[in-house]
């Protein structure tokens, strides 16, 4: 809803009070029998594991088979998150509004068993273009009883640059947007449609692949939620469904409680946003936390910007919701009722709400994680004890994409790089290491050298770079890569070139990032943190090395 040019997010998209739980109304499973509401609760979850599992292990992307650059979850039929797998919060936050995008168009009473809606559309409940989000019904007896949900990163979806991960000033050239629209029919495959998507990416049979490997997850994701409704019956199935939300509530509730009332301000800038060299976007936060509620007010971020730094609303929810459940202990099983106290205030068209034309794509991986660092930041200023240093704030994304020499097939390549991560009272920092909003893998040597005609020269932490403190800072990476062929094409997205990982308690911030282009010929030239397309010839090299996190009190002597 639109208040005073504001957008306020309840949760997600303000979720009616019924489709959330309450606490007040007749007894459900958790009370009456809270050994079958655990049963079936762990099992929704165990159910997402499954349904990752099946997709990683039936993709053709080293992205999704290796790096495993998915999620899933498990939806009611309102579209409130019950229960997802241990993947990418920046996926995952956005779930809800992925579903309620997808409901807009084709309302519950028209899905049919068998049924599929695709999108990616920032604008229209997703998070940037390169995630293709497949929304699938799950019925019980000829009733609808919830959704399944799987996100998963294309390696491509076309646009200016290979790995459709670059710099560029509009949407349209970031690839293609594909608005919530129906490419499965009770069990059948819109061929149209897929063959429509297919012609707009470079190397369509595996992102056809792909994409059947997501089906096979939701078929066997189906086949699972159904069991339950055999095993338990389905209006036990959805009470706990409805419970799990009450559940989790309560344990934040209860959390929020013992600690007092709070009001933080906190304002960042972010690196350049690959347009203009001097630009320095602002990101402005007021936190205030009352009782059993917590309010995060955006006003006074900057307007969108040229470059592709600008986060769809989702987005800058999943950061929040991420913010959220770790201030509170990392602990509570994350579904829509833990978000239900919760209250966004973005300005519309500002860095924080993306709107159309802007480009998005580096928000996922850069603005998401600055973000998490921020909110952070500004919660340990309020709760000392809970405080956590900078991370490297960044996904580290390079993309590079070309023609294999000898079968002249063309081939693409996305990968996220780890660094630094902030250290806590509780101990150091992790080295080398994807943190906050991305759960990726390390992408083995052997699997990128296998799928294109490149060498990795070097991968090796940066000793030292984690800031120093009595709990010093993890470290970054350098990564070199030699192309091996001529006319590759290459991009980078990072962060942290210009504003270090802060460090917290009296903890010394850590080192900054750089990013590099070695020619054959000995000359280097050094990048801004977001650069790219850039044409790379035989005997080039890519150097990228990531920001080390911020130490957390001071160093002993």
């Amino acid at each position: 809803m639109v208040l005073n040019e504001h957008t306020r997010a309840r949760g997600a998209e303000a979720p009616e009070p019924s489709s959330v739980g309450d606490a007040g109304t007749e007894p459900g499973v958790l009370e009456q029998d809270p050994v079958t509401f655990e049963v079936v609760n762990s099992a929704l979850h165990a159910i997402c594991a499954e349904m990752k599992s099946i997709i990683m292990r039936t993709s053709f992307s080293p992205l999704l088979s290796l790096s495993a650059d998915l999620s899933c979850a498990v939806l009611d039929v309102h579209c409130n998150v019950i229960a997802q797998g241990v993947d990418i919060p920046v996926h995952l936050g956005a779930a809800r509004y992925t579903g309620l995008a997808a409901l807009k168009y084709y309302p519950a009473a028209c899905w049919r068993d068998g049924d599929g809606v695709l999108l990616n559309d920032p604008y229209e409940g997703g998070t940037h273009l390169p995630d293709m989000s497949l929304l699938t019904p799950v019925f019980a007896h000829g009733t609808l009883v919830g959704f399944v949900l799987s996100r998963i990163h294309w390696p491509d979806i076309g646009g200016i640059a290979a790995g459709s991960s670059s710099v560029s000033d509009e949407i349209i050239k970031e690839g293609l947007r594909i608005p919530p629209i129906r490419i499965l029919e009770q069990g059948v495959v819109r061929e149209d449609v897929l063959r429509m998507i297919l012609a707009n990416v470079r190397v369509p049979s595996d992102r056809k692949g792909d994409f059947h490997a997501a089906l096979a997850g939701h078929r066997r994701a189906t086949d699972r939620v159904q069991d339950l409704c055999r095993r338990y019956g389905a209006d036990v199935v959805t009470q706990v469904m409805a419970d799990t939300q009450i559940y989790s509530r309560r344990l934040v509730e209860a959390r929020l409680c013992r600690l007092p009332d709070a009001e933080v301000v906190r304002e960042e800038t972010l690196d350049s946003d690959g347009i203009g060299a001097d630009t320095a976007p602002r990101i402005r936060v007021r936190i205030r936390k009352q009782g059993v509620r917590l309010v995060f007010d955006f006003t006074g971020s900057s307007p969108c910007v040229a470059g592709p730094i600008n986060a769809p609303l989702p987005v800058t929810a999943s950061a929040v919701f991420y913010t959220v459940l770790s201030f509170l202990g990392g602990d509570i099983a994350p579904n829509s009722g833990v978000y239900s106290g919760v209250e966004i205030i973005a300005p519309e068209r500002s860095i924080v709400h993306a709107a159309y034309p802007h480009p998005v794509v580096a928000a996922n991986t850069e603005t998401a994680n600055r973000l998490a660092d921020m909110l952070l930041g500004a919660l340990g200023e309020a709760y000392p004890e809970l405080a956590c240093a900078g991370s490297y704030g960044s996904a580290c994304v390079y993309t590079m994409g070309g023609v294999a020499p000898g079968s002249n097939r063309p081939f693409v390549h996305y990968e996220t790089i780890g660094g630094g991560m902030g250290a806590t009272a509780a101990g150091r920092g992790i080295s080398g290491h994807r943190v906050h909003m991305g759960n990726t893998m390390n992408l083995p040597i052997e699997g990128i050298e296998a799928g294109m005609p490149v060498r990795v020269i070097e991968y090796a932490i940066v000793r030292g770079s984690g800031g120093a403190g009595h709990h010093p800072g993890g470290d970054g990476v350098r990564k070199t890569i030699e192309v091996l062929v001529d006319d590759v094409q290459a991009s980078v997205l990072g962060e942290r070139t210009r504003t270090p990982a802060a460090g917290c308690a009296g903890g010394a911030p850590g080192a900054l990032a750089g990013f590099f282009i070695q020619s054959a010929d000995g000359r280097c030239r050094e990048l801004v943190a977001k650069s790219g397309p850039h044409r790379l010839m035989n005997g080039d090299r890519l150097v990228m090395v990531t920001a080390g996190g911020g130490g957390w009190g001071q160093a002993t002597p």
